[in-house]
Parts: structure tokens; sequence; C-alpha cells
């Protein structure tokens, strides 16, 4: 094996979101980092939307020391896929996170920190759960999707089917006041003006 190959084997060992804070905690200051890396697998958080395996994650962030840890500040990013809930079309986008976060030696989540060694800290399960959080639930294809047909299944943002109205319970009918603004008319009212005979 020649030393191509083995710095080759080295760089896929080494996590792109391991960061070396051995200087920074040193001097108490800060610095920018920007580290990005490919999902192996995908990250779920809706049946509806994804971040798909293979998609990069990036982020960027500024490191600040303090007495027992370092605070982390910045964005996250990446894309992500999905179905719109009305029409079951593709959607995708990018979906960005700002985060600020605290690593502590010995840190967890009994504290609401993240953990970290002593010379070095791993961003990547901040990564993600910042993703995760800002992953949109039932997203939309575009806001005034008007969805499928519950009768024939057409895509009525293509084209009309010419179905009718899907009956409504009679039971519910009183409802309707909610959806018109209109006032119901009262039982037996002939509709003529007052004290007609």
């Amino acid at each position: 094996m020649d030393q191509m190959d083995q710095m080759d084997q080295v760089k896929m060992k080494v996590d792109p979101f391991s960061v070396s804070v051995k200087e920074l905690r040193g001097s108490r200051g800060t610095c920018h980092v920007v580290r990005s890396g490919v999902l192996t697998e995908p990250l779920v958080a809706d049946v509806d939307s994804r971040v798909p395996a293979g998609a990069e994650a990036v982020a960027d962030l500024t490191l600040q020391a303090f007495d027992g840890g370092v605070a982390v500040t910045g964005l996250v990013s990446t894309r992500w896929e999905g179905e719109c809930r009305r029409c079951l079309t593709n959607v995708d986008g990018e979906v960005s996170s700002q985060v600020r976060e605290l690593f502590r030696r010995g840190g967890g989540d009994d504290e609401g920190t993240y953990r970290m060694d002593d010379d070095r800290l791993n961003l990547r399960e901040m990564v993600l759960d910042s993703l995760f959080a800002s992953l949109p639930v039932l997203p939309l294809c575009r806001p005034d999707c008007r969805g499928i047909c519950a009768r024939c299944g057409t895509d009525r943002n293509v084209e009309e089917c010419g179905c009718d109205e899907v009956e409504v319970d009679p039971r519910w009918s009183a409802l309707n006041v909610l959806r018109s603004g209109d006032e119901p008319d009262d039982e037996g009212d002939s509709g003529g003006p007052a004290g007609s005979v």
C-alpha cells in the first residue's frame, strides 16, 4: 500500500465534524470553523419530509471557550425532500437552523449539553439534532395546493375532474355557518317582513 492510499484511508476515518479545541481552550478565545459532511443514513422527522442519505450537511460555526467547555453558535444547513401533504407530489428545498449549544466535559442529556473530550469535540450529533428539529412537518408544494380529489383521485392542480363536492352528513350541516359566515335561518321563518300575515 503506497503513501497516498494510506492518507486516503486516514481521511475516510476522520469525522469531518470532529474539531480540535486544544489551542482554543488554552487561549480562552474564539475561532470560526466551517465543516461539511455527507449523511450516510437518512434523517427522517416525519413521513412527509426527510434529509436523504448522501445529502451534504454544512455547519458554519463560531466556537468560544469557557471554563469547562465550549460554546457553539452559528448555522447548519442541508437539503431536504418529501411529499406534498395534499397532492403527494415530490417537494424539496433547503433547511437551515440557527444553533446555540454548550459542550462540556462529562456533559450530556441530563444537563442539556453535549459531551466533549479533553481536546476534541464532535459536532455531528448537534448538527443532526438541529436539522431534525427544523425539517418541515406536513409540507406543501405551494400554499394554494388544491390537492387530490377524494372521489376520483385526480390532481386538481393539473386538471378539473368534474366531481361534485363531497356530500356533507346532514347532521353536520349546522356547522356550515362557520364556513360561510351567514347566520342560519330560524325554523318556520317565512322570509317576509315582520308582522306580515
